[in-house]
């Protein structure tokens, strides 16, 4: 199992993903809803976690698939599906897969690879088996849409992304156990070769009787500089139809956190 699929399970940390009330896990829903108005039939979402996009999208009444390789995360998801109206849960179709190397036996209008998923790959092999896949599910004239976050603008920078400083993320309590969450992460390790980063993520949970627990995971993402990412999606016949640096649709530049595609086939 390659290593980025090992420490991104979410083996212990997928019961506070729901819990991150940071902005941008809110901005990037209503982004998906509009393109996903925008198309009739099926959706499918690669990397779907615990449902943080897929719920809205059946909400708004759109049937959608979501594909995660996560059991953990996945576990999340079918707990929540239980609280949700019927008619959205029945429109909701979970399947456990890697996103490298899956078959679903259909063609959909849409597919989304949302929140910087597809940085978990961290091979060529598995990038490239990846948009070969979603390529083959996407119907002619159907939009993929990607977003990669952009953790490292200009090549000859790698060494200033380390920092020996540990940086606050957020800070929730969990409405169903009482306990307060923090999560702080510091920069540590870099492999410039492979163009992979390692900030280690610990999460601080404080019962409601003051007993702390600690949770530390070391979490690789792979950074993209703009030209690999166009080259990347271009070599799997993916064309640009959109591209934007932000949600909000401000454009790409080495100040905005990602990078978003709009593709179709070309």
């Amino acid at each position: 199992m390659p290593e980025s699929t090992d420490q991104n399970l979410y083996v212990n940390d997928a019961r506070f993903y729901d819990l991150d009330p940071r902005e941008f896990l809110k901005t990037d829903i209503p982004f998906y809803l509009r393109f996903a108005a925008k198309k009739n039939g099926p959706i499918l979402e690669l990397a779907c976690g615990t449902g943080r996009i897929t719920v809205p999208l059946a909400e708004a009444g759109h049937d959608v698939w979501g594909l995660e390789y996560s059991e953990t995360m996945l576990e999340q998801f079918r707990n929540k599906l239980t609280g949700l109206a019927k008619e959205t849960a029945d429109i909701i179709h979970l399947v456990q897969g890697d996103m490298s190397h899956f078959q679903l036996d259909r063609e959909f209008p849409l597919v989304i690879l949302p929140c910087r998923s597809f940085q978990l790959l961290y091979d060529e092999e598995k990038e490239n088996a990846c948009l070969k896949c979603i390529y083959s599910h996407l119907t002619g004239n159907g939009y993929f849409i990607i977003d990669i976050g952009n953790f490292i603008s200009n090549k000859g920078k790698e060494a200033e992304w380390i920092s020996g400083e540990e940086f606050f993320d957020w800070e929730n309590s969990d409405p169903k156990t009482g306990d307060k969450i923090q999560r702080t992460h510091v920069k540590k390790e870099i492999d410039k070769e492979r163009q992979i980063i390692y900030p280690h993520k610990t999460f601080r949970i404080t019962k409601p009787d003051g007993t702390v627990e600690k949770v530390v995971k070391r979490s690789p993402f792979k950074y993209f500089f703009e030209d690999q990412v166009r080259s990347l999606l271009a070599a799997n016949g993916m064309k640009i139809i959109e591209e934007m640096g932000y949600y909000d649709g401000r454009p790409i530049n080495e100040k905005n956190s990602e990078f978003l595609f709009v593709c179709q086939k070309i």
